[in-house]
């Protein structure tokens, strides 16, 4: 089960690498969208896809048809994009993209790949591990079904998502690339930081968003999701384009 996680992480993290790559120095707003659908993709969608498969096995009659049917609609989900490359894109296309990856594939963004390889392989165990210690707690901290929501958000996602985010910056911020100073490489932590939480908040606007389109008034306090998520974003949005700027300076100062 760990193991899809770990091999949609480690796509969305090579993905990432080829695209910074061929824009290495450019700002491309397009190109902005795609990097906060992938890291979306790597710290969030790991941690959604284990609650849900904790709901799967809280829910649903415990048997070994049952838990394996599961696990294969859980894998299908994360494999769902390679599935649709391969039916939309034609061969051009594909030929493209494999170039552009052979192109980048001796960068230095790619000489980091074992890390990538580790930190994926960590990410899918951390999220096996989440999810066998939500299974034991849950009997004992749920007593009803209106309070498992909260649980799952509040003791099971957010921590672990946090957890990761944090590591990651610290990495960033510890990992010297490019002969950068240390105060650079403190802003990247910092930028690092929030875009994974900006990325995440506009995740969440956009699933309330389309519960308030499709449920009208129907659900109580979606336009309260949809109102704090969207200050958030704006907020981390901010911060992003003010650290970044002074990121700029400290670069032209140093290069001077």
């Amino acid at each position: 089960w760990a193991l899809p996680i770990s091999q949609d992480i480690e796509e969305a993290a090579t993905e990432e690498r080829i695209m910074d790559h061929h824009l290495a120095g450019s700002f491309n707003i397009p190109a902005e969208i795609v990097r906060l659908a992938l890291r979306l993709r790597r710290c969030a969608l790991p941690f959604f896809a284990t609650i849900a498969t904790l709901i799967l096995l809280i829910t649903d009659v415990l048997s070994a048809k049952n838990i394996i049917i599961n696990f294969l609609a859980i894998t299908f989900v994360s494999e769902v994009d390679n599935v649709l490359a391969v039916l939309l894109l034609g061969t051009r296309r594909r030929e493209l993209m494999e170039k552009a990856a052979k192109g980048a594939h001796d960068s230095e963004e790619f000489h980091t790949s074992k890390v990538a390889f580790f930190w994926a392989r960590v990410q899918g165990l951390f999220c096996l591990v989440v999810l066998i210690i939500a299974l034991y707690f849950v009997d004992k901290v749920v007593k009803e079904c209106s309070s498992l929501d909260e649980f799952l958000s509040s003791t099971v996602v957010a921590p672990s998502f946090m957890i990761v985010v944090i590591g990651q910056g610290v990495y960033r911020g510890c990992a010297k690339m490019h002969q950068e100073t240390t105060c650079m490489r403190i802003l990247s932590a910092l930028i690092e930081f929030f875009r994974n939480l900006l990325a995440l908040y506009l995740g969440l606007l956009f699933v309330f968003l389309l519960f308030f389109l499709l449920n009208g008034d129907q659900r109580a306090g979606d336009d309260e999701y949809i109102k704090k998520y969207s200050e958030k974003s704006f907020i981390c949005l901010l911060i992003i384009i003010g650290v970044e700027t002074c990121k700029r300076k400290c670069c032209t100062r140093s290069q001077e």
